[in-house]
């Protein structure tokens, strides 16, 4: 087919056109192109940096446990995050400058609705690198543009602590044999515990608020939770710590009482709530309002000196303490007096502390009374016992009050819990038989033993008018006073076991109700010192209080089978249970409880 002339000559025309579009074309889409690959880099360079801000921001959270000023611990904190962050985006890397890297750090305590912190630190990171422009810097009004500035940020949040050292000071520690701020871990218990305990402090942060008490029959508010804790001078938590001295009872309730109340005033509910508790021994306190003796029943009484030597049968034995009469007649500690006279007619209260504190053995030991449950809280002191009546000690316990009431002075039922079924956990427990020995090679703590009771229940141990393996006679198979009494049913305050069982019951139960707070979701750890000097061992009581879903064996008793801790709640926060017979161990012990806090902050 021949082509016209004219349309060689349009269609090179139109070739021409194309050539000048494409041309024209050019001057738009190459800068277009410059302006996607360096836009392309920036947003490589800036992907990159936000996962090292990310890093570098968790790192800070750890690092602010690292100094014990809030200026040092920022400036730790810093340094961390400045670590990471090189470390995930290097100096050059991706061909960006070496220098002009920028790092900064703002930490925020946050409020909550009431405009108070709630318990949470927010750490912010901003942080910047230089990349070059390839096309940038050629182009038009962007000339000249040889880098740009990329910007990224990266955000942690740390739950703050607001932890209670609780710390039993009780005769059975022993004494200390320095004062103040120990060096190393001494020799006795006491020692040790001050020790430990110090050097754990030092694993937290300025923004953690930190309180210490100890308890002995009366528990102390030593030191006042405050975030400003750190250093050893006059103000600071080991400077209070260094001050304990460890002497008379073990008062558990009223020390964790406090404890618990005082994370409440701290009033951070975000916040990681904990108690650690330390101690050695079962608790043998019982803080009540208690109901003065009127009426005259069967219940024991010490005999006086000199003992008689009359046999069983001779009534109304003048030496016999408060004209009672004498059940065992002969001449040893054992003899054992009932039917004591009131001391007054006149119905009333007394409110106060009444210790076991010497032997559980239904026919020995000693108690003591009348002590203050928390120093400076109300009742200030004990309040006042009738004119007539004894006032202090074995007396007071067995003449002038009348029981040990259901409920402490606290609102804890003196009884086991009982959502375990029939079954009241102590309420029938027998203190001072089932002995076991710790197995061979065991370390255990000079002037411990390595031998311990554990306690049973009473039957089938002390059945009704047995005698006790060591010769003494008894009439007691339970620890409450018997029907057709007028006291029936209740805790019976002349027997140093009862008086040992109420506390253990009434701790126990102060321990659920501070985990079941929703509020404030507080976390009870211990680190049990087991049996300490001649004090029994309880197996389950710690593991009770701090919510294990299985009851382990303890050294005393490795063979025995574990089970479940019919008092475990899921819904409640489980602590840890620390335990062992040797001060050797206790620092590495508070470590992992450190580490376990602070895992858990971050």
């Amino acid at each position: 087919m021949l082509k016209r002339k004219s349309d060689s000559i349009r269609g090179s025309r139109q070739r021409g056109v194309a050539v000048i579009i494409v041309a024209v074309s050019m001057l738009a889409l190459i800068p277009i192109v410059g302006l996607a690959i360096d836009g392309g880099m920036a947003f490589v360079v800036r992907t990159r940096l936000s996962a090292a801000m990310d890093a570098a921001a968790l790192a800070a959270g750890r690092g602010i446990n690292l100094d014990n000023t809030v200026a040092l611990a920022q400036a730790q904190a810093l340094t961390q995050a400045t670590n990471f962050f090189n470390a995930n985006f290097p100096p050059g890397y991706l061909n960006t400058e070496t220098t002009n890297r920028v790092l900064n750090a703002t930490f925020t305590v946050n409020n909550g609705s009431n405009g108070k912190p709630n318990g949470v630190l927010t750490i912010s990171l901003t942080g910047s690198v230089v990349t070059p422009t390839y096309f940038m810097k050629y182009i038009g009004n962007l000339a000249g543009v040889n880098s740009l500035t990329i910007s990224a940020s990266g955000t942690t949040t740390r739950r703050n602590l607001v932890m209670e050292l609780v710390l039993d000071k009780s005769f059975s520690m022993g004494s200390r044999t320095t004062s103040g701020i120990p060096s190393g871990i001494g020799t006795t218990s006491c020692d040790a515990m001050v020790y430990s305990t110090i050097l754990f402090t030092k694993y937290f942060s300025p923004y953690d608020s930190l309180g210490e008490i100890s308890f002995d029959a009366t528990a102390t508010d030593d030191y006042t939770s405050t975030t400003t804790w750190y250093g050893t001078g006059s103000s600071s938590i080991a400077n209070k710590i260094g001050a304990i001295t460890c002497q008379s009872n073990t008062n558990t309730t009223a020390a964790l009482y406090k404890a618990y109340h005082d994370i409440i005033a701290v009033n951070e509910p975000l916040a990681q709530n904990v108690i650690v508790l330390f101690t050695d021994g079962v608790p043998n306190a019982v803080n009540a309002t208690f109901p003065i003796r009127t009426q005259i029943d069967t219940r024991v009484g010490p005999a006086t000196s000199p003992k008689v030597t009359t046999p069983i049968g001779s009534a109304n034995v003048t030496n016999c303490a408060n004209n009672s009469t004498i059940v065992n007649g002969v001449d040893s500690p054992s003899n054992v007096c009932v039917s004591m006279p009131v001391c007054t007619t006149t119905a009333g209260n007394v409110s106060g502390v009444i210790t076991q504190t010497s032997g559980f053995d239904v026919n020995s030991g000693s108690r003591g009374a009348f002590y203050q449950m928390i120093t400076g809280d109300s009742p200030s002191t004990p309040t006042s016992v009738p004119s007539a009546c004894p006032s202090s000690n074995d007396a007071f316990t067995s003449q002038t009050i009348a029981y040990i009431p259901d409920s402490d002075y606290f609102g804890n039922s003196m009884h086991g819990p009982s959502n375990a079924g029939s079954t009241l956990l102590w309420d029938g427990w027998l203190y001072q038989v089932n002995s076991h020995t710790a197995p061979n090679g065991t370390p255990i703590t000079s002037g411990n033993s390595a031998t311990k009771n554990l306690g049973d229940y009473f039957s089938p141990n002390y059945p009704v008018g047995t005698k006790t393996p060591s010769g003494e006679y008894t009439t007691f198979n339970s620890n409450f006073f018997a029907s057709g009494t007028p006291y029936a049913g209740k805790f019976r305050p002349d027997l140093d076991n009862a008086i040992g069982v109420a506390s253990m019951n009434s701790a126990t139960n102060m321990a659920a109700t501070i985990r079941a707070d929703s509020t404030y979701n507080i976390t009870i750890d211990t680190v049990y010192l087991q049996g300490n000097q001649g004090d029994p061992v309880d197996r389950s009581f710690l593991q009770i209080v701090t919510n294990q879903p299985n009851i382990e064996p303890i050294l005393y008793d490795p063979s025995a089978a574990a089970y479940a801790n019919p008092y475990y709640q899921n819904t409640e926060q489980q602590g840890l249970w620390m335990a062992t017979a040797t001060t050797l161990q206790l620092e590495s012990m508070f470590q992992q409880i450190a580490s376990s806090l602070l895992r858990i902050s971050q």
